[in-house]
């Protein structure tokens, strides 16, 4: 939370009135008013409250009678404490709003000029159609392509006709290619196609989109996509799953730097950690000038991950193709082509991809389609029911794009103890390390890549603990095992997020802590609420005196997958990560612990918001070393240790959150209520 450390004024006001002769006070002979005496609270009463602020923000009198024993203080007290944190709280929420509506207005304004001049130009080419030469630029460009497109579509079927040793089908749509990678103008007439549907796609707001009521992004309309681009393709005649989102956000960047990002493979993996486990681009068919990416195709190849052992990873290629339209407006676009290898047939890209509005402020609003055929008869039972498209879908691509962007230009709100320090090239450091924590933990835990781990049992589910290990460069003889584990537990996913990210309830379930206390020493946040985090914890723990531990930890919420991915570093290290000194981050070894998390919900229902209702799949999982046995395996017995090592962790964190589940929704109840009766 915000503003752990700030001297709140929690002592009655203090009159200034004067006592005195009332005719000295008139002349300003009187005494002087005395100040205001502020009281600084102790660590553990700051902790108890900030515990307790982020269940109910308006506690009753009840409530506050309790923490007043509790905390030592008076109920006027912790009543005006909680009134400081809550109009300190408002005030962020007011600046960032403000700012969000800034960046909203001049969008609509843009959108309204558009709007208009359409009106203006409108007209019907079948009433009233317009000469050549009195035709639009667009109309004019969106003509002759069409006459080249027939006339290239002609020339493939005359030539499929001809030589029937090396059949080949190309439809209208030019879905159909195989192995006609080096062939240029195929290729660059699938990318046309494929930007035109991408087009009637991200500007459609009829019957092709069926919003998610509370998830914040849309279904594609299977019905309307077939009877508007027909309903024909191969996949779907062997089983293969359909799925197709939209989703937009505003980020803050600007649209030549999220261009950068796209189009180079290498920066691409970067701005999507914990989803892409590798990019490579294989052949640039047309490369970008030094103006810009317009006209630039590559062929690329991705791997993609949910960080579930239950849910196998998806290997795509594709060629992506930018194009800039005159309005200042990018898209950039992906489709896959057939490969000899058939590696399409795990999961081949419709027209998909980015488009990208600039905005004021350096921003810009950018709106995510994510459009597969995809064989998904490796993802477990235990998540079937899942919301379709919502692990691999347009939602988590554009939050984590957008995370990312505000990241990378350091807006974020931070909160500095006193122990640690950290300037700008020290959050640089932060935020570097703690994204190449949650890469670490979501490719272990589904042992990616595939040669560089051996799995040694285990499916991932409760009942059957998957164990991994991979060899350890740094430490010779040495492994690192990677352990996970998939379980579905009975409460929300927004009330399991918050649970697992109290400090307060943290020595209940974690090891590390055990039993001592947490104190959050550097928090960086890219969001009001903290639902987008990364954070230094300081564990003391009185049994064993050790103060020299901390935790680096790296969190986020939202619906299409939520995380908490956390790891013990020394308090030296963390310092010369912190300080702006020349040491890299590169040099530092961490083994994560963590949780990824995602709602159980076919649909929202009742207009409640996906995550704050239903159930929530969990995967738990960590990281640590053991030595090898002679033949260059793990020890059985070190094998069978950790199997029940994750067993206890899993009990211990399903009764833990499940007894304290009942005391959060109390307390949420009861600010509710408290709210209501406050407006």
């Amino acid at each position: 939370m915000y503003g752990d450390n700030v001297d709140f004024d929690i002592s009655l006001s203090n009159r200034n009135i004067s006592r005195g002769n009332p005719t000295n006070d008139q002349d300003g002979i009187g005494p002087k008013p005395r100040k205001k005496r502020l009281q600084r609270l102790t660590f553990r009463q700051n902790q108890i409250l900030q515990g307790h602020f982020s269940f109910c923000t308006r506690p009753d009198e009840y409530r506050r009678r309790e923490l007043s024993e509790i905390t030592g203080l008076t109920e006027q007290q912790v009543k005006f404490w909680f009134q400081n944190k809550i109009t300190q709280v408002k005030n962020l929420n007011e600046k960032e709003e403000n700012y969000r509506l800034k960046v909203e207005n001049v969008r609509l304004s843009e959108e309204n000029k558009k709007l208009k001049e359409a009106q203006r130009t409108m007209f019907c080419p079948t009433c009233d159609p317009l000469p050549d030469n009195q035709l639009s630029p667009d109309m004019q460009r969106l003509k002759e392509q069409n006459n080249w497109l027939e006339l290239e579509i002609s020339q493939l079927q005359a030539e499929t006709l001809q030589n029937s040793r090396q059949p080949f089908q190309h439809d209208s749509s030019a879905e159909n290619v195989v192995t006609r990678q080096n062939d240029i103008q195929i290729i660059v007439e699938l990318t046309n196609n494929a930007m035109d549907e991408f087009t009637i796609l991200s500007n459609s707001h009829g019957p092709l989109w069926l919003p998610v009521p509370g998830g914040s992004f849309e279904i594609l309309n299977k019905m309307a996509y077939a009877t508007q681009f027909g309903g024909k393709n191969s996949a779907d005649k062997i089983g293969f799953k359909t799925e197709a989102t939209r989703a937009d956000v505003v980020v803050m960047m600007g649209t030549k730097n999220i261009m950068d990002y796209l189009m180079d493979s290498e920066c691409y993996a970067s701005l999507c950690p914990g989803i892409l486990s590798s990019a490579k681009t294989i052949k640039a068919y047309k490369w970008h000038t030094n103006v810009g990416y317009d006209g630039a195709m590559h062929l690329m190849t991705i791997e993609m991950v949910f960080p579930s052992p239950l849910v196998p990873s998806r290997k795509c290629t594709f060629v992506r193709s930018c194009r800039e339209l005159q309005n200042g407006t990018t898209l950039i676009v992906d489709v896959s082509l057939d490969s000899s290898d058939c590696t399409f047939f795990q999961c081949r890209k419709m027209p998909s991809g980015v488009l990208i509005q600039p905005l004021e402020h350096n921003s810009c609003k950018i709106i995510v389609i994510e459009h597969v055929l995809v064989d998904d008869t490796g993802v477990q039972g235990l998540y079937q029911p899942c919301l379709s498209g919502l692990m691999f879908g347009a939602r988590r691509w554009a939050t984590s794009i957008a995370r990312q962007c505000l990241r990378l230009r350091d807006t974020f709100h931070v909160i500095t103890r006193n122990a640690l320090r950290a300037n700008s090239k020290g959050r640089k450091s932060l935020m570097k390390l703690a994204d190449g924590l949650l890469v670490s933990y979501s490719n272990s835990v589904a042992a990616i890549p595939e040669d560089a781990w051996t799995i040694v049992c285990g499916a991932g589910t409760e009942q059957d603990i998957k164990i991994a290990h991979r060899r350890n460069h740094d430490r010779p003889n040495t492994a690192i095992v990677s352990v996970s584990a998939s379980f579905q537990l009975p409460i929300p996913l927004r009330v399991t997020f918050d649970l697992l990210r109290n400090n307060t309830l943290r020595a209940q379930w974690d090891v590390l802590v055990k039993g001592g206390v947490v104190r959050e020493e550097v928090c960086v946040s890219g969001s009001i609420e903290g639902d987008d985090t990364v954070s230094t914890l300081h564990v003391k723990n009185a049994a064993e005196k050790r103060e020299n531990i901390m935790i680096l930890q790296n969190s986020c919420y939202d619906v299409s997958g939520s995380f908490i991915v956390y790891a013990p570093i020394d308090t030296q290290l963390m310092n010369k990560i912190l300080s702006p000194g020349d040491m890299g981050e590169s040099n530092v070894s961490i083994y994560p612990t963590g949780f990824s998390l995602l709602p159980v919900s076919e649909s929202a229902q009742g207009g409640i918001a996906l995550g704050e209702d239903g159930e929530t799949l969990v995967t738990v999982g960590f990281q640590i070393l053991l030595k090898l046995a002679h033949g260059n395996g793990l020890c059985p017995k070190s094998v069978a240790a950790t199997i029940d090592l994750m067993s206890e962790n899993i009990a211990t964190i399903k009764t833990s959150l499940i007894n304290s589940q009942s005391h959060v929704q109390r307390t949420r109840g009861k600010g509710r209520h408290n709210d209501n009766g406050r407006t």
